[in-house]
């Protein structure tokens, strides 16, 4: 009876040793998978990451303001001897060639735009329209994306003559 007993534990303690190794086995297995899988997501994480960060920059990049386009506005000092249609040709040329002045400044970024540099460009510029010549003088100037500007337009000569 006593080798039959013995013979049980010992079945049993190798039973439990099997297991074990077994068991062992299976869960290292499992933890070189799970280890692997880990490395792989961090990389996918640090990937991932470095692109959200790329695309915060861009975001960045684009949110800056441009300026997109130039609208002028004309005031007129001596509206004598003018006719609805001068006013309204003086306006158009003085709005065509501030247009075409200031082109060089569309698509610059309003923050990093110098506050003096438009009226620098417009002072003293002149223009002709219906055989009278005029002098423009910048009286206000909003940057944004739609710039404005507010010019003051004085007539210097009248066909031919100086006033």
């Amino acid at each position: 009876m006593r080798t039959g007993f013995y013979r049980g534990i010992s079945i049993l303690i190798l039973g439990f040793i099997l297991g074990s190794s077994l068991t062992n086995m299976y869960l290292g297995h499992q933890l070189d998978n799970l280890t692997l899988a880990n490395r792989s997501l961090r990389d996918e994480l640090a990937d991932t990451q470095q692109k959200l960060q790329q695309l915060k920059e861009f975001s960045e990049n684009r949110k800056k303001h441009a300026i997109n386009s130039v609208e002028s506005f004309l005031i007129i000092d001596s509206r004598e001897d003018l006719t609805d249609y001068d006013k309204m040709t003086v306006e158009f040329e003085a709005s065509k060639r501030v247009k075409e002045w200031l082109e060089p400044v569309i698509g610059q970024d309003v923050s990093a735009l110098d506050g003096l540099l438009i009226p620098r460009i417009l002072d003293n510029r002149e223009i002709e329209a219906n055989g009278n010549t005029y002098r423009l003088r910048t009286h206000l100037v909003v940057v944004n994306r739609k710039t404005t500007v507010y010019i003051k337009a004085s007539r210097v000569k009248s066909g031919g003559k100086l006033n």
